[in-house]
């Protein structure tokens, strides 16, 4: 599992429309574990729907994984650290 993203060079990685969900939350980790070259993660919030970041308790388990990763340069727009 990864073996193949382990050998790529990709040093940024821009996720746009991040909705909190289970399933992204699984594929950013996927990517920051399977990535070594990765030097930085902007994540953009989705704002015109509704996510499930705005349940204060799933935006700070959000915030709690990508601080685990602190070898990584982790972009969140303002919406998370308002919740």
């Amino acid at each position: 599992k990864g073996s193949s993203l382990t050998s790529c060079p990709v040093k940024k990685i821009e996720i746009h429309g991040f909705r909190g969900t289970m399933k992204e939350m699984h594929m950013i980790k996927h990517f920051l574990d399977y990535f070594p070259c990765l030097k930085k993660m902007e994540v953009y919030v989705e704002e015109k729907d509704p996510t499930q970041l705005g349940n204060h308790e799933v935006s700070k388990l959000v915030l709690e994984m990508f601080e685990l990763y602190n070898n990584v340069h982790l972009l969140v727009n303002d919406y998370l650290h308002k919740n």
